[in-house]
């Protein structure tokens, strides 16, 4: 174990407002821009916006991630609930808590410590400059954080896992807990170490030192879990949280009647897909670790934490990019390797080419700086505070448009109720600063075969005009006729709910924010 050299405060000042800067533009929820437009966060904010105003998940209003998320949200709601603003004061807290790290994972690779602060931008520079960060919001975000400490634990300690001090297991039984609590699928790497660690702990026949591990481990996981049960038991909730969260994610989500040996080979073909999305990612992990075993010690662990990491990443059925965060933590441990290996091993080089080292410095800004705009396209489809469109040619034309109809409809306390009916939350809850009154108050990504309940529950709505609106997404432009548009509606809903819906709502308004991406807003009959 090395001892950490102290850092001097002051020389974090310019980078860490260089990084400040860079997260106003790469993160969707920033204040420069209208809004976060990704429906998965927009989701969870009106899900943290719901807990605030007792409103209970899993109980009172349905969606399929974990509490922690939604108490992320919540937390930003808390600070403003009218837009994004709270949930980026989170995500910057989030950003600078892997600097953080980062920068204490530098410090172990042996450099000079005025290098230090530049080399830890490499760490942010994982999380926030590839595709996967998209509109940034996902549970794989804020899993990040908990993922680069335990990297940095198990390197720390020289991978000499039973020389790690109770103080680090009590932290990452917290950690483990936070993704436990956040999206369990996400535990891969944390569920191959404690593995790891019992299996070294009784070779060397330490059976009091595993159980010390075991306790320090599982009171930092019950810190969280505690708060999670105990919130959800005093609202007479648990069964709805145990049933929705494992038993409906388990054994809906991804459904599918292949046979096991199809399941594992469409297995394969996923991890493929995410070693696909990020092949440079993959040769610079494994570069570094070629280098690193040379000069250092063996990487037997970490390998095998990656690997079981791609696997639970897989094992969800299928691969957006957003998942691939969850592994990027490597990525980040890999760049600053690579970065120690070449200062340490071509120092005299360097000391020619880069006087004072700032021109290495420079290179670290400018990548960090780029490379979210060279990789993140998802980008070009923010709107800037004061304009109309995106670079994309986007613009906010439903939610805006929606928004003040749906706000026309309120009577004192009385707030009109809105489904979504054929996708995920687009922003409409918050635009029309209205709350979930349904169960369902968005289509999950679940066919009618996977969760009928949900169709069940919005056919039950629909028949009954419990809902005053409803706002259907449809993937193309919208016809100028109004018999041709019911015509288009009706073909992107789903065939057990288009009785009631024509029965009982009709057509008030419809917009258009892109070529691909229409909207029509009905209202009761």
């Amino acid at each position: 174990m090395k001892t950490n050299k102290p850092i001097d405060f002051r020389s974090i000042a310019l980078p860490a407002i260089l990084l400040l800067v860079v997260c106003l533009f790469a993160i969707g929820s920033s204040p420069l821009f209208k809004t976060n437009p990704w429906n998965d966060s927009n989701a969870m904010l009106t899900m943290g916006r719901s807990l605030i105003n007792g409103i209970v998940p899993y109980k009172d209003v349905i969606d399929q991630r974990g509490p922690v998320l939604y108490a992320v949200f919540a937390l930003g709601a808390a600070i403003k609930s009218t837009s994004f603003f709270g949930v980026f004061v989170i995500q910057i807290i989030n950003v600078f808590i892997v600097y953080w790290l980062s920068i204490k994972i530098t410090t172990d690779l042996d450099v000079n410590k005025k290098d230090t602060v530049w080399i830890g931008l490499l760490g942010p520079l994982a999380l926030l400059s590839t595709s996967s960060y998209s509109f940034s919001g996902s549970p794989e975000e804020f899993a990040f954080t908990s993922v680069l400490y335990l990297l940095y634990v198990v390197n720390h300690y020289h991978q000499e896992v039973t020389q790690i001090t109770m103080k680090h297991f009590f932290l990452l039984g917290f950690c483990l807990s936070l993704v436990f609590w956040n999206k369990y699928s996400m535990i891969g790497a944390f569920a191959l170490f404690f593995l790891w660690t019992a299996i070294a702990t009784l070779k060397k026949k330490e059976f009091f030192l595993l159980i010390k591990i075991i306790a320090f481990s599982l009171l930092g996981f019950l810190s969280i879990s505690i708060l999670v049960l105990t919130y959800f038991a005093l609202h007479g909730a648990l069964n709805d949280l145990f049933h929705v969260y494992f038993v409906q994610n388990l054994t809906a989500y991804g459904k599918t009647d292949q046979s096991s040996l199809m399941k594992f080979w469409s297995l394969l073909f996923l991890i493929g897909r995410e070693i696909g999305q990020h092949y440079i990612a993959m040769i610079l992990i494994i570069m570094s670790w070629l280098t690193w075993t040379t000069k250092n010690n063996k990487q037997n662990i970490e390998m095998m934490m990656f690997g079981i990491s791609l696997v639970f990443v897989a094992l969800q059925h299928r691969v957006f990019d957003y998942y691939n965060l969850i592994w990027l933590p490597f990525l980040a441990i890999a760049l600053m390797r690579l970065v120690a290996v070449l200062m340490n091993g071509h120092s005299d080089y360097l000391t020619r080419r880069l006087p004072n080292k700032s021109h290495f410095y420079l290179l670290i800004s400018a990548l960090l700086v780029l490379l979210p705009i060279v990789n993140n396209t998802d980008l070009t489809k923010l709107i800037l505070k004061q304009e109309d469109q995106s670079v994309a040619h986007n613009s906010l034309n439903a939610q805006i448009k929606f928004g003040k109809l749906i706000q026309q409809k309120k009577t004192g306390s009385q707030q009109p109720s809105l489904i979504m009916l054929n996708s995920l939350d687009q922003g409409f809850f918050l635009s029309s600063d209205t709350l979930p009154r349904t169960t369902f108050f968005h289509r999950l990504n679940m066919t009618y075969d996977q969760l009928p309940q949900m169709y069940h529950s919005f056919n039950q709505d629909l028949s009954q005009k419990k809902t005053d609106f409803v706002i259907v997404k449809l993937n193309f432009s919208l016809d100028k006729n109004v018999k041709n548009i019911n015509k288009q509606v009706n073909a992107v809903v789903d065939p057990h709910l288009r009785d009631n819906l024509n029965k009982n709502y009709r057509i008030q308004a419809t917009a258009q924010n892109a070529a691909n991406e229409s909207y029509a807003l009905l209202y009761k009959k």
